[in-house]
């Protein structure tokens, strides 16, 4: 339903079966971390081919108190790229009824529940993880697949007169569900 608000401004949720949209609120914020390691951090040149046992350890420490000198160098704080993580995204979404408190905003916080709930049977394997949905952030930004791994809103905020809340700021921690290569960077900005 029209509320006159930007659809630039909004974030929506949607699954194989529901769409859940509401204003994006401040503190939402996404970031992609690489991985970078020092495999060479407890290595040193004085140890036999890098492979430092204790002892050599000790060797190269007592070596260091009485000569002033260190057995270790720059090489081995180089950082080696280790991999991607998955984009991960902080969304906060405020939920605001003007029609129907119901169907507005606590129909749409089960719904984001739902959307990051498994369907699991009760004695037998093979349930039904959660499922990925779009993320589509201000038009502007798309991203599929995306696992929802937390939800949370306020258990106090106002409600009508039949115990609906008025309102609601619903907090989601959502990741990609894989690292994305640089090459489909521009392809997530519509």
């Amino acid at each position: 339903m029209p509320d006159g608000i930007s659809p630039y401004l909004k974030v929506y949720f949607t699954s194989d079966t529901d769409m859940v949209v509401g204003y994006l609120g401040q503190g939402s914020s996404a970031n992609i971390t690489a991985q970078w390691e020092s495999p060479f951090e407890n290595a040193s040149v004085g140890g036999v081919t890098g492979a430092v046992t204790q002892y050599s350890q000790q060797i190269a420490g007592g070596i260091q108190v009485f000569s002033g000198k260190t057995s270790k160098s720059s090489f081995e704080s180089r950082l080696v790229w280790g991999g991607q993580m998955p984009p991960e995204f902080t969304i906060v979404v405020d939920l605001m009824a003007t029609i129907n408190a119901q169907v507005e905003v606590n129909a749409a916080i089960t719904t984001l529940l739902q959307m990051a709930s498994p369907q699991l049977n009760n004695l037998t394997p093979l349930g039904r993880p959660p499922a990925t949905v779009t993320l589509d952030i201000g038009r502007r930004l798309k991203l599929m697949d995306v696992v929802i791994k937390d939800v949370s809103y306020e258990l106090d905020a106002p409600r009508t007169a039949d115990g609906f809340y008025t309102h609601n700021k619903v907090t989601l921690q959502c990741s990609g569900d894989g690292m994305i290569n640089k090459s489909d960077i521009p392809s997530m900005f519509i």
